[in-house]
């Protein structure tokens, strides 16, 4: 799987089977996602509830909050065991740092990837991680951290034609 930050909401994940966009739009494949509902293609599959998004492809649970929320026990449960959080910080659009952070904490995964509009010092902060970031992110399930949960800054890029 190779992750691509297009800049402000908007990320590539491609997978061997197709590829996803999220973001200002939803789209699998050639499949566009506009309500709430569970949906596969190619053995990828994306499911959107209560304005989360939630990615499974090649063994991997991915999550995208724009703008994230203190989450109750029950909403918890449907987020649990996420291997990689793409979360908006810095405020603005965005999620409140604090409140990024607290949500981060609650969700607990094995990867974070901040989208942000060039605010990201606090988070990065607090994280203790620096803001230079990636042009991508290329993992396997193997490649999943097993101790320390990673903060992995993504530079944002316009996706080649695919």
């Amino acid at each position: 799987m190779i992750i691509y930050w297009d800049g402000q909401e908007n990320f590539t994940i491609k997978t061997k089977a197709n590829s996803v966009k999220i973001g200002g739009k939803i789209q699998l494949g050639d499949l566009e996602i506009i309500e709430p509902g569970e949906y596969e293609v190619g053995g990828t599959q994306v499911e959107l509830i209560d304005g989360v998004i939630q990615i499974y492809a090649e063994g991997i649970a991915l999550s995208y909050i724009k703008k994230g929320k203190i989450f109750s026990d029950e909403e918890l449960e449907k987020l649990n065991g996420i291997d990689i959080l793409l979360i908006g910080v810095g405020g603005g659009d965005f999620t409140e740092t604090k409140t990024a952070l607290a949500v981060i904490n609650q969700i607990d995964p094995k990867i974070v990837v901040p989208m942000h509009q060039g605010n990201l010092q606090e988070f990065a902060k607090e994280e203790g991680v620096t803001t230079q970031g990636l042009e991508e992110l290329k993992i396997s399930k193997a490649d999943l951290p097993q101790e320390e949960r990673q903060v992995i800054v993504l530079n944002p890029k316009c996706l080649k034609a695919t």
